[in-house]
């Protein structure tokens, strides 16, 4: 009987894994490719909504303005998954993970602004999200695997390696600043893949070894904080796109549902070629902001102090036995991130020269 119940046993191993070998398949992330053979994670990937983030770019409105590299929200969760995935992260914050950015609208946070979240700390997608997943279509996959869409919601409270607040890395914060980085030119290919690679997780944050890149990623997301995520210029366009697609959604030409599961560029092109006179002006006014506004030196002067959120990473790094901020090992850098921090807590003081 022994002999008989260990060979019915083999045999079920033995057919578990050639079931899961014939599921399995390559998943090409920017940091290479990983082999995946959970069938929840093959589903949500292939899944039309999740393929929708291809062409949902990771800037928003910046993509038509100043930041035209293509990189998109596609690309970027499948590099959140490969982060956690490749640190042992559990299999429920992988999907987590991968899920974590599929209810962003068309423009990623201008639906912020057209739902009334600009001025909040939380997101529109995150108010969204869970309900997203049951209307999409996305939770039933879970469900049929035994995961609970009412978990997925990306948040330090589940899941420590995908969000954590700042100045702190998390998954979600390290790709996009590793990925952005490269197309900046920041770092390189090579580097990016050595900085992913030499990141670890351990008693909930993420550390690395290597200060010398930790400074190209930090210094880049004070670039990007000043001149792009927390600029006027992405203040007013993101406002004046938001007011572009109200307009159209108030002419009926544009729905919620479309904002909610179209994309950037079917949008775009609604509305660049509506023949309504508001909508052109707004649409005129995104392409050309620079005739629009302008700074000021006084609140006397200005229309608006546009104030956004400070999103300069301080990671933490090996220092023999101890973990210490980035900042307490280079002077320089700390000034630089300080002055950014206080340029942001300051404000721009703009000028609207049509509204």
């Amino acid at each position: 009987m022994y002999n008989l119940f260990a060979h019915f046993k083999t045999r079920l191993f033995f057919l578990l894994f050639l079931f899961s070998s014939l599921c399995a398949r390559q998943i090409d992330t920017f940091y290479g490719p990983f082999e995946v053979n959970e069938p929840v994670l093959l589903e949500l990937i292939d899944h039309p909504i999740f393929q929708r983030l291809k062409n949902i770019h990771q800037y928003g409105v910046a993509y038509y303005t100043t930041h035209t590299e293509e990189y998109n929200r596609y690309d970027h969760s499948l590099g959140v998954f490969a982060l956690l995935r490749e640190h042992n992260a559990s299999l429920e914050e992988q999907i987590a993970g991968l899920l974590h950015d599929v209810s962003h609208t068309a423009f990623s946070h201008v639906g912020d602004w057209v739902f009334g979240k600009e001025n909040q700390d939380k997101d529109y997608q995150n108010d969204i999200h869970i309900v997203f997943l049951k209307e999409s279509g996305l939770a039933d996959i879970l469900e049929k695997f035994n995961f609970a869409a009412d978990r997925m919601l990306p948040s330090e409270e589940f899941f420590t390696a995908l969000e954590n607040s700042l100045p702190n890395l998390c998954a979600d914060r390290i790709d996009y600043n590793i990925q952005g980085a490269y197309y900046q030119g920041f770092i390189t290919h090579d580097e990016a893949v050595s900085i992913f690679k030499d990141l670890t997780f351990k008693d909930n944050r993420w550390a690395s070894t290597n200060p010398e890149l930790m400074k190209k990623l930090t210094r880049f997301s004070l670039f990007m904080t000043q001149g792009c995520w927390g600029s006027a210029t992405n203040y007013v366009t993101s406002r004046w796109l938001a007011d572009a697609i109200l307009r159209a959604i108030e002419l009926g030409s544009l729905s919620h549902k479309d904002f909610h599961y179209g994309t950037d560029q079917e949008i775009w092109e609604k509305l660049i070629s509506h023949s309504d006179q508001i909508i052109q002006k707004k649409m005129d006014m995104v392409l050309n902001s620079q005739n629009y506004f302008y700074d000021v030196d006084t609140s006397e002067q200005a229309d608006y102090c546009v104030k956004s959120k400070f999103r300069g990473i301080d990671p933490w790094i090996f220092s023999g036995s101890e973990c210490v901020r980035l900042t307490q090992m280079d002077t320089v850098l700390a000034q630089e991130y300080q002055k950014v921090k206080e340029v942001m807590a300051k404000g721009w003081l703009i000028k609207i020269l049509s509204d």
